[in-house]
């Protein structure tokens, strides 16, 4: 299929699923909502902060390399660590005491909202569905004020002992803290001192504090729980991110296998009037590999229709898998890294028992999906084509506040090179027999016990923001299904 040819489907299928996404009765989304609290920092401030703390003590610290961020001096250290080494860094704090110290000394440019689900409710409230209803265990005053302010999105809550229906902001949040992570942002040229020893930031990047106190739990009050099936009358399906926050244990002597039982019972009673309800789980990296396989084979595996993860992400998911060699193929960055990639899918769609695997990469998306699952192949595609507008939408823009903004990302072009980069793949399947030239630049590959699909991206060269890509592909291509499966599928859940 030439570029030209791309591009037409690509409008075709935007004007296939804007007309449809009325039809969705409801989306269910939990769990991971937090505040990103967004800092530039410039030469004065870090003075600043170094002769508050003192450069003996940071140095020490910087000795230690802190894995953890307990307190301003373990910022310090990781803050300097991570510029002049010039990478970006992640660190989890489970304090709060840290957020209200840099808000004492340093002060955020702006706040946005952050975590999957909450970037992800967002923006299907946006796209205009009937209903968003999104939940967050530890919804703050201050973590509401960064859902969006439409109609259609809810809150669950009991009341009375009943269930009811609310904008977040029209909670009672109990007193409840935010949950705040901060992104120290430096760029490359400035130059850090601490006793006597200088360097010049080698590149742009961030540090990420990431806010884990012992209170964030993925769990669901007991009250609300006893009302899910109420919930299901309301929704076509459900998207679960956050997983990565368990724990292994806990202070009050709880450990992950508590919240994991839980997580699972919630998936269960979603489901409970319709097994095929679907169930879509967004993967992120974790670095705990207990934690990252029990979220795969004891939350992922059955309970779940489908996955989504980058190449990283499917590398580490088959890393803990029992599968090295093939996550380090899957990263090797060479010609055959794309063989490995499909692979690694055929294995997590059967070993999980999934209906469906997406992965999203710079410049294509790929979706296995299994032999039993409603849709066809053809619909698959125009899924992922819908997805990659809103993607391509979101990194030219920074946000998506309609549908109509995703005119945007449907004026972007196809990028050729992405489908260039497939070859290798199309040269392999080819070899075994999978299928023919034709069938691989169409998109649509019906192999042995699975389909597989393939479309080049849209893809924005000068992206206005990366935060929230991630979050459009999966959520639109979720919500594109949904359209198709309401086409074919009229159950109806009974109260």
């Amino acid at each position: 299929m030439e570029i030209e040819d791309w591009e037409k489907q690509y409008a075709e299928a935007f004007e296939n699923i804007k007309g449809s996404l009325s039809n969705i009765r409801g989306v269910f989304v939990a769990y991971n909502s937090n505040i990103d609290a967004i800092k530039h920092i410039n030469e004065e401030e870090m003075k600043k902060l170094v002769g508050i703390l003192g450069c003996g003590a940071i140095q020490e610290k910087m000795a230690r390399y802190p894995r953890v961020i307990d307190s301003p001096v373990d910022f310090m250290a990781r803050l300097i660590i991570s510029m002049r080494d010039g990478k970006a860094a992640e660190v989890p704090t489970h304090t709060v005491d840290l957020h209200d110290w840099l808000m004492d000394n340093l002060v955020f440019d702006y706040a946005r909202m952050g975590g999957q689900a909450g970037i992800m409710s967002n923006l299907l409230a946006n796209l205009g569905l009937n209903k968003v209803i999104t939940y967050v265990p530890w919804l703050s005053e201050e973590q509401a004020e960064y859902f969006v302010d439409t109609p259609n999105l809810k809150y669950p809550a009991v009341e009375d002992s009943e269930l009811v229906l609310k904008h977040p902001k029209q909670i009672n949040y109990h007193g409840q803290k935010p949950k705040v992570n901060w992104i120290i942002e430096f760029s490359k040229g400035m130059n850090v001192c601490c006793a006597g020893e200088c360097f010049t930031v080698p590149r742009d990047n961030r540090l990420i504090v990431s806010s884990r106190p012992d209170w964030l739990r993925i769990d669901m009050d007991s009250e609300l729980y006893e009302r899910i099936p109420q919930l299901r009358q309301d929704i076509d399906g459900a998207i679960l991110a956050g997983y990565q926050i368990i724990r292994e244990e806990y202070g009050d002597g709880l450990t992950y296998h508590h919240y994991v039982e839980k997580a699972v019972n919630v998936i269960e009673s979603l489901k409970a009037c319709n097994a095929d309800m679907p169930i879509h789980v967004e993967f992120t990296s974790i670095q705990n590999k207990v934690i990252r396989k029990a979220i795969l084979t004891d939350i992922v595996k059955k309970h779940v229709t489908s996955l989504g993860l980058d190449t990283v992400e499917v590398a580490n998911a088959l890393n803990v898998l029992g599968y090295e060699e093939l996550a380090f193929a899957v990263m090797s960055k060479d010609e055959k890294s794309v063989i490995a990639l499909y692979e690694g899918a055929v294995i997590l769609l059967k070993e999980l028992e999934l209906q469906i695997v997406n992965i999203h990469s710079l410049g294509h998306f790929i979706s296995l999906v299994s032999e039993d699952h409603p849709v066809t192949i053809e619909d698959h595609r125009e899924a992922l084509l819908f997805a990659s507008i809103l993607a391509a939408t979101q990194a030219s823009i920074g946000k998506i506040s309609s549908i109509d903004d995703a005119e945007v990302g449907l004026r972007v072009p196809v990028y050729e090179k992405g489908y260039e980069d497939l070859q290798s793949l199309a040269a392999y399947l080819i070899r075994q027999g999978i299928c023919s030239m034709d069938e691989f630049e169409e998109g649509c590959v019906n192999a042995l016990g699975h389909s597989l699909v393939i479309v080049p991206t849209k893809v924005v060269h000068d992206p206005a923001g990366t935060v929230g890509i991630g979050d459009a592909i999966s959520a639109g291509a979720f919500a594109a299904l949904l359209t198709k499966i309401r086409d074919r599928d009229k159950v109806k859940c009974p109260e």
